[in-house]
C-alpha cells in the first residue's frame, strides 16, 4: 500500500500555502486518497475571492463539481445497464425519439444519420452530441441547453423536451458533428441523465441520492438547496488581463438554488466537497481492486471496465487533439482514449500518473484522477471562470507532480 511520506505532506503544506500567497487563483482546496484513506486534504482562500468576511475555505466547503457530475452519471446508468435495464447497444432514440431524426453537421451543411448513436456512445462520449455544434456567446460562456428557465415549464419531461428543442437550434435534426464512435464532448452525460430518469421514473436528484450517494456515506448531490449554499464558494472570474474579479454574474449560469430545478443535468450539475468526491474516487479503486466495501455501488467486472478504452486509435484522436488544444505546454497528452466514465491515459506520464489511469476535469476549475496501478486518487478544486484557467492548472500540475514524487510502500 502506497503512503505520501512526511516530506511529501510537507511540500503540500509549502504548496498550499504558496498558491494562498500569491493569490493567482481564488479559494482552492486539494486532497490525496491511497486505497485505505484518506492521506491528506488541505484548502486556502476565502469563500469570495480576497474577501475574509466570507470565511476561509475548508475541507467542508462546497465547490460546483460541473463536468466532474459526468462520472457520477456514468454510475447511475453503468447500474442500469448491470441490471438490464438497458443496453450498451440500444440506439438512444429507443428511449428518446427526437434523436431518430439526428442530423450529421459537415461545413455549412447537414444530412440525415446512416448510423444510430447507442447507448454505449453516451458512455464514451462518442455519440457526436458536442458542445460545438454551434456556440454560445460569449464563446466562453455555457451552451443555451443548460441556460433556459425550467420554473415555468412545470414538469420535469417538459424540461426534457425543452433540453432537446434547445439542443437542436435550427437544424431539422438534433445535430451530431461525428459519426457514432468518435469522441465530440458535449452533451452525452446530460442525454444519459435524462434516459435514467425515464427508466426509473426518478429524478436524476433523487436515483443518485439514493443509489450512489447514501451507500457510499458522501454529502455529494444534484441537489443545491439552502443548506449547502450557505456552504458553497463563489465563482471567479479571470479578466483578459490575467486580474481576478469577484463574481458579478458575468456569465449565466445552469439553473440552480433557489429557482426550482425540474431537470438536473448528468453534464454538468452536481456539488461536493472536495474530501466527498475524493470518497468516491477511493470507492470506485477499492471495489477495482478487489477490497471490500460496504454497499458498492457496481460490480468490480464494472469498474474494471471504467479503466478499460472503449474508442478507436481514429475515434479517440479528437479527444487527444481537444487536450493538446487546451493545454498546449503538456507533453504527455498523447494517444488518450475514453471509457465507461472517464478519459483514460494509455502511457505512464513520466514522474506523475500511470498508464489506464482514468481523469477529469470540472468547467469551473476542478482536476481528478484516478491511477490503479499506484493505487491513489487525487483532486483539486477552485471555481474560477473561463474554463481551463492557467492558475487552476499550475495548481494541478504542481500537486500531482509533488504526490508522485513523494510516494513510499
Amino acid at each position: 500500500m502506497v503512503k505520501l511520506s512526511e516530506a511529501g505532506k510537507k511540500a503540500l503544506d509549502a504548496l498550499v500555502a504558496e498558491t494562498q500567497a500569491e493569490k493567482k487563483i481564488p479559494g482552492f482546496a486539494i486532497a490525496v486518497s491511497n486505497l485505505d484513506e484518506q492521506l491528506y486534504v488541505s484548502a486556502g482562500g476565502y469563500k469570495a475571492y480576497d474577501d475574509p468576511s466570507s470565511g476561509p475555505i475548508s475541507p467542508d466547503t462546497v465547490f460546483w463539481i460541473c463536468s466532474m457530475s459526468k462520472l457520477i452519471t456514468s454510475i447511475a446508468g453503468l447500474q442500469l445497464i448491470e441490471q438490464g435495464k438497458i443496453s450498451f447497444d440500444d440506439p438512444i432514440h429507443k428511449y428518446i425519439p427526437q434523436l431518430k431524426n439526428a442530423v450529421i453537421i459537415e461545413g455549412g451543411s447537414h444530412r440525415p444519420v446512416t448510423i444510430h448513436p447507442t447507448i454505449g456512445n453516451l458512455f464514451s462520449h462518442s455519440s457526436g452530441l458536442s458542445y460545438f455544434s454551434f456556440f454560445p456567446d460569449p464563446i466562453y460562456g455555457l451552451p443555451a441547453n443548460y441556460l433556459f428557465d425550467q420554473s415555468e415549464l412545470g414538469t420535469r419531461e417538459a424540461a426534457h423536451d425543452k433540453f432537446l428543442e434547445v439542443t437542436k437550434g435550427p437544424y431539422p435534426g438534433i445535430p451530431l458533428i461525428n459519426k457514432p464512435g468518435t469522441f465530440s464532448y458535449g452533451f452525452s452525460s446530460d442525454v444519459l441523465g435524462i434516459i435514467i430518469e425515464k427508466i426509473t421514473g426518478k429524478s436524476l436528484i433523487e436515483y443518485t441520492e439514493e443509489n450512489i450517494f447514501k451507500p457510499i456515506g458522501i454529502q455529494t448531490t444534484f441537489n443545491l438547496n439552502a443548506d449547502l449554499k450557505d456552504g458553497l464558494m463563489e465563482l471567479s472570474f479571470r479578466n483578459s488581463d490575467r486580474s481576478i474579479s469577484r463574481w458579478d454574474n458575468q456569465l449565466k449560469l445552469i439553473e440552480r438554488y433557489p429557482r426550482e430545478v425540474l431537470f438536473a443535468l448528468g453534464g454538468m450539475g452536481a456539488y461536493s466537497t472536495i474530501p466527498d468526491y475524493l470518497t468516491l474516487l477511493r470507492h470506485l479503486l477499492r471495489i477495482e481492486a478487489g477490497i471490500q466495501v460496504a454497499n458498492p455501488v457496481l460490480k468490480q467486472e464494472t469498474v474494471k471496465g471504467l479503466f478499460k478504452p472503449q474508442l478507436s486509435n481514429e475515434g479517440a484522436s479528437p479527444l487527444t487533439g481537444m487536450f493538446k488544444m487546451m493545454e498546449a505546454s503538456n507533453p504527455n497528452y498523447e494517444d488518450l482514449n475514453f471509457s465507461t466514465g472517464v478519459a483514460i491515459t494509455t502511457k505512464d506520464w513520466p514522474g506523475l500518473r500511470k498508464a489506464n489511469s482514468g481523469f477529469w476535469s470540472g468547467w469551473a476549475g476542478l482536476n481528478y484522477v484516478m491511477d490503479p496501478t499506484t493505487g491513489i486518487a487525487l483532486i483539486a478544486g477552485t471555481q474560477i471562470v473561463p474554463t481551463m484557467d492557467l492558475g487552476a492548472l499550475e495548481l494541478w500540475n504542481k500537486m500531482e507532480a509533488i504526490v508522485y514524487a513523494n510516494l513510499e510502500t
